[in-house]
């Protein structure tokens, strides 16, 4: 295999993981999700209501960022009683998945085959 063939392959993985990644990117891209996500780096756990308090935006706004925040991976809910308590992922998934792509990057620019290619 060539030296263009395995930074092909590195490129070509760096693509695979930022697009396993884009959901965790639009959760991020969003103001008021960033503010909601420095709230519970604050708080820890909050259901809707507490939320609510610290922001401008109505409870269904609150909500559906919150759900979005989930699909992404970035925040646990569990429910007790009547009342859905959010906190931050105890996993590591969203960090793992951020340190891979940070990972394929080093790799692609510290490859001998990169300072070949710039010159084309």
């Amino acid at each position: 295999m060539s030296k263009q063939d395995v930074l092909l392959e590195k490129k070509q993985a760096l693509l695979h993981e930022i697009r396993q990644s884009t959901d965790i990117f639009k959760a991020l891209a969003d103001p008021v999700r960033q503010d909601i996500l420095m709230m519970f780096m604050i708080a820890k756990r909050m259901n809707v209501a507490q939320v609510v308090e610290q922001s401008h935006l109505s409870r269904p706004a609150i909500s559906h960022h919150l759900k979005i925040l989930k699909q992404a991976g970035i925040l646990d809910s569990s429910k007790e009683k009547t009342e859905v308590y959010y906190s931050l992922t105890l996993e590591n998934s969203v960090i793992d998945q951020l340190k891979a792509i940070i990972h394929a990057v080093e790799s692609i620019s510290s490859d001998p085959a990169k300072a070949f290619e710039d010159q084309l």
